[in-house]
């Protein structure tokens, strides 16, 4: 059976929440990333993503500089544990219906699995799948475009 490990982004980037937004968005930029896990003396908060900056700061017309990560990151942030089907953390973005979920070992961020992570890595997860759960999967490429979190 696949895991969360075995689909997972293993770039990670986290960075402190005295951070400021405008340099958070250099580093997403920098590293070709679309979220970044905010953390709180070395201890994961939150995250932030490509949509917080766009539904948070742009659409409102506010200043980057005049807010903190704390105002738009989201927290709490949903994880799972590497070891984790990767069916279960599909169900758990549906449900959700988030697009990021971070990949924890114990305290520590080890990967991020998005939308695309799924794409891909399909092929092994149809053909490691003793019951390949198509409506699952189709549920959660044709729905995300509409999800507003995370």
């Amino acid at each position: 059976m696949t895991t969360a490990r075995d689909i997972m982004s293993k770039k990670v980037v986290t960075i402190e929440t005295t951070s400021p937004i405008t340099e958070i968005a250099k580093i997403m930029n920098k590293n070709n990333i679309s979220s970044i896990v905010l953390t709180e003396n070395e201890k994961p908060c939150g995250i932030i993503t490509e949509r917080d900056y766009l539904s948070k700061i742009i659409a409102q017309n506010k200043k980057a500089s005049d807010l903190s990560p704390t105002q738009i990151m989201s927290s709490p942030f949903t994880t799972v544990s590497a070891a984790a089907l990767v069916d279960d953390v599909a169900q758990t973005m549906l449900e959700n219906k988030i697009r990021h979920v971070v990949v924890m070992d114990k305290d520590n961020p080890i990967g991020i699995i998005t939308i695309t992570d799924f794409l891909k890595h399909i092929n092994t997860i149809i053909t490691d799948s003793d019951g390949y759960r198509k409506d699952l999967y189709e549920s959660l490429f044709e729905e995300h475009e509409y999800w507003d979190r995370q």
